[in-house]
């Protein structure tokens, strides 16, 4: 790590104004020092505009402190636009980085070196959220202490030996200040009930700190999965036909996680949704033939001979299409085009001020509460006759027939339309209706699920 910071023609640090980032950059703040290149350094902060006067107040602090420390400062604002779209970690991550690219012009001018504060207690946090989600070994094995997140950006996390408490220390030992995110605390925040309630369990079971152990285990699965990439890489020189074409009897004898891997190679940006693998899969172990539309104008075929992904194909017109479990956090994409996406997001007070109690939602995305059993998963499947529910605002249930017709649905787009239903039975939704009155959101929600059909 020492040698990519040393190396960096400039660099770059993330600087949020908590304790992290405040230690990580006093930490690059000496190491620069020390080697008389301080001109080097540019740090950047990103003001995501969800809190308000106190989002403003990090602002002000991260660049008082740069000033004190005579380093260079850029700050990023969301656009008022786009602050409704930030509902998530991920979201909020999507529009950080993007401000990062555009503030080191990490695309044009080549890979930049961006300093991270991610500590110990983040790896814990990430681990047990990545668990809960269903992860591989480079979810598992995140965050690292060197990676690439993909359009020119890569980080360097010189923190993550150190727990929270260890870098609140140092902190006060210096005499340093940082700001505290009060939404850190708040229940609707996934990592703050993990923080304050499963990982304190965690150890009082465990009867030892944990951070260390943890610690341990992503390096030895970020050692694993650099061993299964390389073996990949091995898999797929041999497997390879041409751009975007693999030889099925070279991907048949492999070990499915290397299945997965040549799989996901091979689609490229198109991107395999984790049903579409799994049906990927399944083909290969039963020697069956398959032909699934993975996006719109792309196509993926399991021939007898090879395993193919065509683009700039004529979209099928098929309402025939089998029924399928669409997880949380995965989108899917039906034989005429259509996407289907299911994301959990956090109902905060934009959100929720963005429409009326109860009537949060157009034709083609909803907002309704999460599912009662978290385990539990939607089912999405073709409209079936006598099909009927009890949509947002209607007093007892009708058909869907009945409720197409209110709606002035044209006929012959009613059988293309998919049903969204609970695992236990029940429809939550169908495009172009308001979804079930039992899913509408309350005032004290502060998790819903959000479903997208884009034709």
């Amino acid at each position: 790590m020492l040698r990519r910071i040393d190396d960096a023609e400039t660099l770059y640090l993330a600087c949020s104004g908590g304790a992290d980032s405040v230690l990580a950059l006093l930490v690059v703040y000496s190491r620069l020092v020390e080697l008389d290149r301080l001109d080097r350094l540019a740090v950047l902060h990103f003001n995501h505009g969800l809190r308000g006067a106190a989002s403003d107040g990090d602002a002000s602090f991260v660049q008082s402190l740069c000033s004190d420390l005579d380093v260079h400062c850029v700050d990023g604002r969301a656009e008022e636009s786009d602050t409704g779209k930030i509902t998530n970690e991920e979201s909020a991550r999507e529009a950080r980085f993007a401000f990062f690219r555009e503030a080191t012009g990490a695309s044009e001018a080549g890979p930049v070196c961006i300093v991270s504060g991610h500590h110990a207690d983040d790896v814990v946090e990430s681990m047990l959220i990545r668990l809960s989600r269903g992860a591989g070994l480079q979810g598992l094995s995140a965050p690292r202490e060197l990676s690439k997140a993909g359009g020119g950006l890569e980080f360097v996390r010189p923190l993550l030996d150190f727990g929270r408490a260890e870098i609140h220390d140092v902190l006060r030992t210096v005499g340093g200040l940082w700001r505290e995110d009060e939404s850190n605390q708040s229940d609707a925040n996934y990592r703050a009930r993990l923080r304050k309630g499963a990982i304190p369990s965690w150890e009082d079971a465990a009867d030892r700190p944990i951070r260390r152990g943890v610690g341990l285990s992503r390096r030895l699965l970020a050692e694993d999965a650099e061993a299964l990439e390389y073996c990949a890489e091995q898999a797929w020189s041999l497997a390879c036909q041409g751009e975007r074409r693999l030889s099925r009897a070279s991907v048949s004898g492999l070990p499915t996680a290397l299945q997965r891997r040549l799989l996901d190679r091979l689609a490229g940006k198109d991107f395999l949704s984790a049903q579409t693998m799994d049906l990927a899969l399944k083909a290969l172990e039963g020697q069956e033939a398959l032909k699934i539309q993975i996006s719109a104008g792309s196509l993926l075929t399991l021939g007898d001979d090879d395993i193919s992904v065509a683009n700039n194909c004529p979209v099928e017109n098929d309402s025939n299409w089998a029924p399928f479990y669409l997880p949380i956090g995965t989108r899917a994409f039906l034989p005429d085009g259509s996407k289907l996406s299911c994301d959990k997001v956090f109902a905060v007070k934009e959100l929720l001020g963005s429409f009326e109690l109860g009537s949060n939602q157009d034709a083609e995305k909803v907002y309704l509460s999460s599912l009662g059993n978290s385990s539990e998963r939607l089912y999405v499947r073709r409209k079936l006759p006598g099909d009927a529910f009890k949509p947002r605002g209607k007093s007892s249930p009708k058909k869907l027939k009945n409720l197409f017709i209110d709606r002035k649905i044209a006929a012959e787009s009613r059988g293309k339309l998919p049903v969204f239903e609970c695992e236990t039975g029940g429809i939550v939704w169908v495009p172009g209706l308001p979804p079930a009155a039992e899913r509408s959101l309350e005032l004290d929600t502060y998790a819903a699920l959000r479903l997208t059909y884009e034709r």
